[in-house]
């Protein structure tokens, strides 16, 4: 199982190692192309319409995961039009929202009307709900060679979209806008014709499906809190660079979380894989935890590995991204801990989801959010952008904290805390030096020390799955 595993794993995640070299290629182009203040204004825009899809998805994306593999295969395709159905009804809602409000969001977003942009903002909606499911059936069918495709075109058609609005429109924030859009628009409609089995109208009128709408909105609806806070948690940094600083911060904070957000395809390559993985191994075999702490240790390890390449690395990347947003490399490094400690907590939050307890996750959005909040009010006023990317930090920490500590109350499993906190501990205090030192020498140095103490806490761990991944390939090259 172990070989099956990694084979699964590197299916899912090489499409997003190459569009993280795309989507670096892309960020260094867009920096040079668009001045600080436009970048903020595209990353509003972006911010508003990942809010507008938590209402509109209601949490049924969240039902269609849980659900799939307890729906009889033949019927999973009306599972996703239960889905979609409510999914749609509230993205006419949503519509109507905001073209009821639209001078006072376009001002909020671009300090100025731009109804064409709340069009697309619009359209966006609609695109990325049919992206979201057409992700979600290739996700639940664990294909990964599929998704590494989606996840290259993502951001090879983004680019090639985004160079020719630049020379059609010249240098502005809407050809982010526009780009964003077209992209999606056309991913869904890829994603729909491979999963066409699925998506076959036919699969409207089945009836007598395992959950019915009921049970899709019944498990749903907390999610919509949750996701609501969660949206504040993560993006309050955001606001509050645009009401107690300037548009100019908020634009250098962008394009250093556009570089953490590259980090972000790993993760999502890593949940998308993950999600279904854990949950067919927990319906196979429900008391078998070395696997999940196994797993965890490994990937602890891989995430710490990449924060520190970060760290490391800042300096070199802020010359990459032009005179204008050098100082972005100094957001950078708490920054890190965002995507880090999120894919962490995927390995550790196990035990509230496999126990349908989805309550907790408003809880720990909650105490998460408050702390960013206030974290953001005392530090952003005086340190700007590093202030909120400091607050962000300290709160994922909290974040992964609940998240683990909830969930072994439920599902008791040895993660190896102590490694754990030992290594955000020390990368900690290198996140902090870096920021401090302006020797960029030093600074790759003092990584490299970091690294060699990560090898010789993880040793035995990474011994251990080496040696178990190899017994299982032996075993399967046996079998053939």
């Amino acid at each position: 199982m172990g070989y099956n595993l990694l084979r699964k794993f590197m299916s899912f995640s090489y499409g997003s190692l190459i569009a993280l070299v795309i989507g670096f290629l892309g960020t260094m182009i867009t920096t040079r192309i668009l001045i600080p203040e436009d970048f903020g204004k595209a990353s509003m825009f972006t911010l508003v319409l990942n809010i507008s899809m938590i209402f509109v998805l209601l949490g049924t994306d969240q039902s269609f995961v849980r659900f799939f593999y307890e729906e009889n295969e033949e019927k999973r395709g009306g599972l996703l039009y239960s889905c979609l159905k409510i999914t749609l009804v509230m993205a006419v809602l949503v519509s109507v929202f905001i073209v009821i409000f639209r001078e006072t969001i376009s001002f909020f977003l671009f300090e100025e009307t731009n109804l064409i942009a709340l069009v697309m903002l619009i359209f966006g909606m609609l695109a990325q709900t049919l992206y979201r499911y057409g992700r979600l059936v290739i996700r639940m069918q664990q294909n990964g060679h599929v998704y590494s495709i989606i996840e290259i075109i993502n951001k090879s058609l983004s680019l090639l979209v985004l160079i020719g609005l630049y020379f059609l429109m010249g240098a502005s924030y809407e050809i982010i806008i526009y780009s964003s859009v077209i992209s999606l628009m056309a991913l869904a409609m890829f994603a729909i014709v491979y999963g066409k089995k699925y998506w076959n109208p036919k699969n409207l009128y089945l009836t007598e499906l395992a959950h019915s709408n009921k049970d899709i909105i019944r498990y749903g609806y907390p999610l919509v809190l949750t996701m609501s806070i969660t949206w504040l948690f993560q993006s309050f940094d955001k606001i509050a660079l645009k009401h107690w600083s300037t548009l100019g911060e908020l634009g250098l904070y962008a394009a250093a979380f556009k570089i953490i957000a590259l980090v972000n395809v790993g993760q999502t390559s890593f949940s998308t894989f993950w999600a279904p993985v854990c949950y067919e191994q927990f319906e196979k075999d429900p008391n078998n935890r070395d696997f999940y702490g196994n797993m965890s240790k490994i990937v602890s390890f891989s995430m710490f590995f990449i924060a520190i390449l970060c760290i490391a690395g800042k300096d070199i990347i802020g010359l990459l991204l032009g005179r204008n947003y050098r100082e972005a490399s100094d957001i950078m490094p708490f920054l890190a801990f965002m995507p880090i400690l999120y894919t962490i907590s995927e390995t550790t939050v196990i035990g509230i989801n496999f126990y349908k307890k989805p309550k907790w996750h408003i809880l720990i959005a909650s105490v998460s959010c408050i702390v960013n909040i206030l974290g953001n009010w005392v530090l952003v006023p005086k340190y700007g952008a590093v202030g909120a990317a400091i607050s962000t930090a300290f709160a994922y920490i909290v974040f992964f904290s609940l998240r683990t500590q909830i969930s072994l109350l439920y599902f008791k499993v040895n993660y190896g805390l102590k490694k754990t906190y030992f290594m955000l501990a020390l990368i900690s205090l290198y996140a902090l030096y870096s920021v401090i030192t302006s020797n960029l020498y030093l600074n790759l140095l003092s990584g490299l020390g970091v690294i060699f103490i990560m090898i010789f806490i993880y040793k035995k761990d990474l011994i251990k799955g080496y040696a178990y991944i190899k017994s299982k390939k032996s075993v399967m090259d046996h079998k053939m």
